[in-house]
């Protein structure tokens, strides 16, 4: 039998989020789990670019620079509540992600400080994707050229001495553009993506607390992933852990180290994530069960 949050805990969790969590993650509460209005989390995003377009302070990237980081998490938001390319905000970030892109080097840099050799699939696939949901606003010959490099580049984490565990995060870019790219591309990248799985996810329960790993259901937020099913038990296992390790005040507790602002940010950020997952894989109680 699946573990489920009890409608007790869910509340806590709420509450963590209502008096510590930021604006932004509050708003998304209500979107998924009070019929809010969509557009709440969009306008609350128009707060967070810089003058570019680009986006900054989501917790990623630059807390003041528009950066590729904090971009991609933010149109990971706006992808989230629908988000459309009539959308001002949308507009103006795919605007900076087409004029941020480094064509001598062939890839986006993550952040202002940290310019890369060239392609990373964080957040460049990731960006590539987010260029295929609102491609009515891409030139035709800019977007076949980023896919390209998406394509060729792939191989990171089959090329690297190191164990692939390290390079999750890759691989999870590389999933968000599999859910958006064409085909073949999206098979082409689903086939490495799954030949690879079990070397890139943590299977360790023990580790999913204490180290910072690539937890299972990261790559299966919800059982209609094309990697769920392959995946399965961990997935919910790793779920499972999430309820047992809650925190006393609500929130689900950070498996990596970070400073007290940065800890506030991502504890918001980590809250409302678990729970969605919790929400879409249906082991939560969302409603009060009265006593007969």
């Amino acid at each position: 039998m699946v573990l489920t949050l009890s409608f007790e805990n869910f509340q806590k969790a709420k509450s963590y989020l209502m008096n510590h969590g930021r604006d932004l993650e509050q708003e998304l509460f209500r979107f998924h789990f009070e019929n809010g209005n969509p557009q709440n989390v969009v306008d609350l995003l128009q707060l967070y670019p810089g003058e570019n377009g680009g986006f900054r302070n989501m917790g990623e990237g630059h807390s003041v620079f528009p950066n590729g980081m904090d971009t991609s998490m933010a149109f990971q938001y706006l992808s989230d509540v629908g988000a459309t390319s009539s959308d001002e905000v949308v507009q103006k970030g795919i605007g900076y992600i087409i004029e941020s892109y480094d064509h001598e080097l062939g890839c986006w840099h993550p952040r202002p400080n940290e310019r890369s050799k060239g392609w990373t699939d964080n957040p460049c696939a990731e960006l590539v994707g987010f260029l295929y949901e609102y491609r009515e606003l891409v030139p035709e010959d800019f977007l076949r050229n980023v896919t390209n490099h998406a394509i060729a580049n792939m191989s990171t984490i089959h090329t690297s001495e190191e164990p692939r565990q390290f390079y999750f995060l890759e691989a999870l870019s590389l999933l968000r553009l599999a859910e958006r790219i064409d085909e073949p591309f999206k098979s082409i990248i689903l086939e490495k993506l799954t030949k690879d799985i079990m070397e890139i996810i943590e299977t360790d329960s023990v580790k999913w607390t204490t180290v910072y790993c690539a937890k299972p259901f990261f790559f299966a937020y919800s059982p209609e992933s094309p990697l769920f099913l392959q995946i399965r038990d961990y997935v919910i296992r790793s779920l499972e852990n999430e309820i047992i390790t809650q925190a006393e005040d609500g929130h689900f507790i950070l498996n990596w180290n970070t400073d007290e602002e940065g800890a506030k940010v991502w504890k918001s950020i980590w809250t409302i994530d678990v729970l969605k997952a919790l929400k879409n894989h249906k082991i939560i109680d969302l409603h009060h069960k009265r006593e007969v």
